[in-house]
């Protein structure tokens, strides 16, 4: 922030340059070249332009959210630091769809500054920005019905404004394009607030604007003209707009929009090849007239950079606000999460019906289970099949709803203010958000095994360890579904890798080789397979204790194909044991001794011939909580790396092609 010899708080840019590199052909385009500019307290200033011009390029690059990378980005020139509120509203802001308008702001007031009564400190940013209608409405979003885009909009500002004025009074504000996809009233609604912002409070309002209507231009205070490219063609007040052009050559027709009539003016027609040239020339004319009568020097100086100049006026002293501690944060973190979790009832219900749907139709497949043979079978298909279904269906909903809610929370944790702080920690975040969701992932895997096991008649004597474990089941698959989301861009590529994770986590899971071998060089990785601990526990939570007959060895040594002398595929028991022991198919006189010797009599045989123990389930958890825990690390460290950096990275590096001769050929038309 630099102020003037009067006074006067501005905020300044001087030469400002940026090119960006194609990730397609590898080529740098220019977005801004030698873009200067001021700001002023008090007043508005509007940046007007056609698409490509670096309206928001430049936006970003003063509000210090243009992430420069010297293989991709390149900037350079000089703003006036800023050390101040400044608040920064992006174009399409992101919200909690479950929270109203006035949670949404109370959430950011409780933590922002706790010395100060929030909800009175809410109850004032409503009534400034008009969103007395609409506070006891929930936001929405995601296809759910909420509140109106310029009611978005003007949400966005009150929480910037709540987050800027903790800070104290709020000196720049930087809107990006706040009316696109908002009809004319809702437009100028928006922009009147920010005009009322400026005026009222004395703060600077930058916006960008697509083809404002006359009502919105005659409210703005000062208009930034740019060319594409990034070329100024003018800068200054906008009821003076028109005069200038108007010397230039270049008048406005009567009763014509002059935002319309000033875009058009820098805009290339391509309908030809020369009118793509009339229209280069004719930018390039206004490019170098505005250079020549408006030169650099006329812009005011920062005092610590002018010659001489008087040295800058010491700002008043701010009372320090009071933070939110980690603790504070981790409560308020935890009532957003459970009012977000608590409107979602209805998808709860549908959840939980389809739960009840589905376990009644797999208790009625594998009604009442015996304890011959062929049951064991059947139980060890259940416990993988109750195993898989439990892990899906958490995955599945993490991985549909955590990318989603992480935008948003990258948003608040990519604001920083004045002081460095964050609004909250990555680690209060985390911790609520399992506190609260880890119950919900853990009820609908209990409610499928409260239905399925006494329907298919499982070991009641372990059925709470049997649950326990499904219930860990589904803590752990959450967990799989968040550090998939983590690493994954967006929802549609964790929606993408989430399914690959689980078939392998099911293939490597498959102790009983049901579904596939697996082969030697890969059982390691089995340790890191949600699916074999699950069964395991559940395994070992069924077969204990149990005891079983051979009363069907009969009927199951029956060939499969019918033929006496068993020479079709191996089926029944011999099918079952060979299978389970991995033993080849005895010959027929000593079919019946060896099924007789090998027949399994107790669920401690069972749980041996699968390589577990009696009693094992309590490994099994120990070892899926490792695995829990070792996705949760994953999870912590990918918001780490991915959501918590920020900050503002500029390269002032040379750029990949010489400066001189690129500015030379800037000009050339």
């Amino acid at each position: 922030m630099a102020t003037t010899g009067g006074g006067e708080e501005t905020l300044r840019w001087e030469g400002v340059w940026c090119c960006v590199r194609s990730s397609a052909r590898g080529e740098w385009t220019w977005i801004l070249r030698d873009c200067s500019g001021v700001a002023r307290a008090g007043r508005s200033l509007a940046i007007l332009g056609p698409s490509g011009s670096g309206k928001t390029t430049l936006l970003s690059h003063l509000a210090g959210h243009l992430n420069a990378d010297s293989r991709k980005v390149w900037v350079t020139g000089e703003v006036s630091s800023l050390t101040h509120s400044v608040a920064f509203v992006p174009q399409d802001a992101p919200f909690f769809a479950k929270l109203t308008v006035r949670e949404t702001l109370i959430f950011i007031a409780g933590l922002e500054d706790t010395g100060r009564p929030s909800k009175e400190r809410v109850e004032d940013v409503i009534r400034r920005l008009g969103l007395g209608g609409c506070a006891y409405s929930v936001v929405g979003g995601d296809g759910g019905r909420g509140i109106s885009g310029g009611e978005r909009r003007r949400l966005a500002i009150a929480c910037e404004l709540l987050r800027a004025e903790s800070d104290g009074a709020l000196t720049v504000l930087i809107a990006d394009e706040p009316t696109t996809g908002l009809d004319s009233f809702q437009a100028d609604r928006v922009v009147e607030t920010l005009v009322d912002l400026a005026r009222g409070e004395g703060a600077m309002v930058l916006m960008c604007i697509h083809q404002p209507r006359s009502a919105i231009f005659e409210k703005l205070d000062d208009v930034l003209l740019l060319a594409p490219g990034g070329r100024t063609c003018y800068a200054g007040p906008a009821s003076g707009a028109l005069a200038y052009f108007a010397g230039k050559g270049f008048p406005c027709k009567p009763n014509y929009n002059p935002a319309e009539f000033l875009v058009d003016l820098v805009s290339v027609d391509t309908s030809s090849k020369e009118a793509e040239r009339r229209a280069w020339k004719r930018i390039e004319a206004l490019h170098r007239a505005w250079q020549s009568d408006s030169p650099r020097s006329q812009l005011p100086e920062q005092p610590a950079m002018a010659a001489g100049g008087p040295a800058p006026e010491p700002a008043e002293p701010r009372r320090r606000p009071r933070r939110a501690g980690l603790l504070s944060q981790f409560f308020h973190l935890v009532g957003r999460a459970f009012t977000q979790t608590r409107r979602e009832g209805a998808v709860h219900l549908t959840r939980a019906a389809g739960t009840v749907v589905l376990a009644l139709a797999f208790g009625t497949c594998h009604f009442r289970l015996g304890h011959g043979q062929k049951g064991i079978k059947r139980r060890g298909a259940v416990m993988m099949q109750v195993c898989i279904n439990s892990a899906m269906m958490s995955t599945i909903k993490t991985l549909n709803s955590f990318p989603r809610e992480r935008c948003v929370v990258k948003k608040e944790l990519a604001k920083t203010r004045t002081d460095g702080s964050r609004l909250y920690g990555i680690g209060p975040y985390f911790l609520s958000k399992l506190l609260v969701e880890s119950p919900v992932d853990a009820f609908f895997p209990v409610l499928f095994g409260s239905i399925v096991g006494p329907l298919s008649g499982l070991n009641p004597r372990n059925r709470l360890a049997f649950l326990g474990t499904l219930a860990l089941q589904g803590v752990s698959a959450s967990a799989v579904g968040m550090s998939v989301g983590a690493l994954a861009p967006s929802t549609e590529a964790a929606l993408a890798v989430g399914p690959v994770v689980m078939v392998l986590s099911i293939m490597l899971g498959d102790s009983g080789g049901m579904f596939a071998e697996v082969p030697k060089f890969l059982k390691p990785a089995a340790k890191f397979s949600l699916i074999k601990w699950g069964f395991d526990g559940c395994s070992s939570a069924e077969f204990s204790g149990l005891e079983f007959h051979c009363d069907d060895l009969d009927e199951l040594m029956t060939p499969a194909n019918g033929t006496p002398d068993g020479n079709g595929p191996q089926g029944g028991a011999k099918g079952f044991l060979a299978g389970l022991f991995n033993s080849p198919r005895p010959p027929p006189s000593y079919q019946r001794e060896i099924a007789e010797a090998v027949c399994l009599r107790t669920g401690k045989q069972v749980l041996e011939g699968m390589g577990l123990e009696e009693w094992g389930f309590a490994d099994a958890a120990k070892e899926q909580g490792k695995l829990l825990l070792y996705n949760l690390c994953a999870t912590y460290l990918a918001l780490r790396v991915k959501d918590g950096g920020g900050g503002y990275g500029a390269s002032h590096t040379k750029p990949p092609i010489p400066f001189e001769r690129s500015a030379r050929k800037l000009w050339e038309i």
